[in-house]
């Protein structure tokens, strides 16, 4: 590949656990979670320096991106990085959408992460702590997006703590039924008791634990206007996993992890969802 292009890779994010700890004047609400990234689900971009900004979008969710306004992240984070860096940031973005939209997953901010990363290398940024320092102002999950390693979320997003790798493999399958609402609407229409912060020192079994013993905080909300998100959650109680079903940050997307990827396909074999109606997909993780 020609050496003006960047070849970048934005990874699908998890969140293992979810706490909504509080509302804050602001309105925003504190949250807790740790967050992984999945190897096996992303969205793939072609960059490179341009007279002018042109994206192109193919892929299996492009359609849909583009009838919901488009890159709209990708542009935002173009404008913060020129008025940050006080250049005129110009690309041509090639961007196959593989992550679907609404579905907890992040596929927007890590989009948006990716085109960030690809800016510091084509305009040798040497200080990128500035940049890092404003990526919250794109969206709540680009700070994390943008290390796309796994780490405990805090604040509104903005605070990151890396986590310390156990070296333990998992498999994580994720089921996705249609579903029409926005992360905005759940946030607006949470009023469930607020959780407490998680204290557990990390290891495998207290965090298997913790996913078990406490619900996403946004669940109750969640299945009260999705009743799509409620049926898969009711319906995979019925299984075996490792992990209780979850939503991974304000869903739509219900995921169980497995030790082996064996166990993972015994599982998948039992369950009855139609294909058209659901994107079901499955990826390894580290922790």
């Amino acid at each position: 590949m020609h050496t003006d292009y960047i070849e970048e890779f934005a990874f699908a994010k998890l969140n293992l656990n979810f706490k909504v700890l509080k509302k804050l004047p602001n309105n925003f609400h504190q949250i807790e979670s740790y967050i992984t990234f999945l190897p096996n689900i992303y969205d793939h971009l072609i960059i490179k320096k341009s007279l002018q900004n042109k994206i192109f979008i193919n892929g299996k969710f492009a359609n849909q991106l583009i009838a919901n306004g488009g890159d709209t992240l990708i542009k935002k984070s173009i404008k913060l990085l020129s008025n940050l860096l006080n250049l005129k940031v110009c690309l041509e973005v090639h961007l196959k959408k593989n992550i679907p939209l609404n579905a907890g997953l992040g596929g927007g901010s890590a989009d948006a992460a990716a085109i960030v990363r690809a800016i510091i290398k084509l305009y040798k940024i040497k200080n990128s702590k500035l940049i890092i320092n404003n990526l919250s102002k794109i969206g709540s999950d680009v700070p994390a997006c943008f290390l796309s390693k796994n780490v405990k979320v805090s604040g509104t997003g903005e605070i990151l703590q890396p986590i310390k790798l156990l070296n333990k493999k998992l498999w994580a399958l994720l089921i996705k039924p249609k579903s029409n609402y926005s992360t905005k609407n759940i946030f607006e229409s949470f009023n469930n008791s607020y959780a407490k912060p998680t204290k557990f020192e990390l290891t495998l079994n207290n965090l298997i634990n913790d996913m078990n013993k406490y619900n996403n905080s946004l669940e109750k909300t969640v299945c009260r206007i999705e009743k799509n998100v409620k049926n898969v959650l009711s319906y995979l109680y019925n299984f075996k996993s490792l992990t209780l079903p979850r939503i991974t940050g304000s869903g739509s997307t219900v995921f169980v992890l497995f030790k082996t990827k064996e166990d993972l396909k015994i599982y998948k074999k039992k369950l009855s969802f139609g294909e058209k109606d659901y994107w079901i997909q499955y990826s390894h993780l580290i922790l």
